[in-house]
């Protein structure tokens, strides 16, 4: 009886074709959608006590980033820091987005989800109220 390697050749390079064909199948980057109306208390808070508050508290770092304190720290920061109305101005943007040049991007332990950066982005944006 005569073995045929054909079939596991031509299955062989059919997987081949196809797996190789998936690199050149990348998906544009999906722009990240926020809902209007970001809430301080709902939305931004709980995303400072999850990554900032840790660091940022009384007996380590300021400003204070625990519930109850974050907004006025954040409001009684240096000029610059939060521009109410303008998230591409204000320093905090350029930390949380690790932009070049800014000599302490936050948060110290990596980077945050693009999500919770266009959540912050889009509470500057909207006025930085405490709402």
């Amino acid at each position: 009886m005569k073995k045929t390697h054909k079939p596991i050749l031509v299955a062989s390079v059919g997987i081949g074709l196809l797996l190789s064909s998936c690199d050149n199948d990348k998906f544009p980057e999906k722009e990240i959608v926020v809902k209007d109306n970001v809430s301080f208390a709902l939305d931004i808070q709980p995303i400072l006590t999850l990554e900032c508050a840790t660091c940022h508290n009384p007996s380590e770092a300021e400003p204070d980033l625990r519930e109850g304190f974050a907004y006025e720290s954040l409001m009684n920061l240096e000029e610059g820091a939060i521009v109410p109305g303008n998230a591409e101005g204000s320093e905090l943007v350029e930390m949380l987005e690790w932009a070049e040049g800014v000599d302490n991007p936050m948060p110290t332990a990596g980077r945050m989800s693009p999500l919770k950066i266009a959540l912050i982005k889009k509470w500057i944006d909207e006025g930085a109220r405490n709402n």
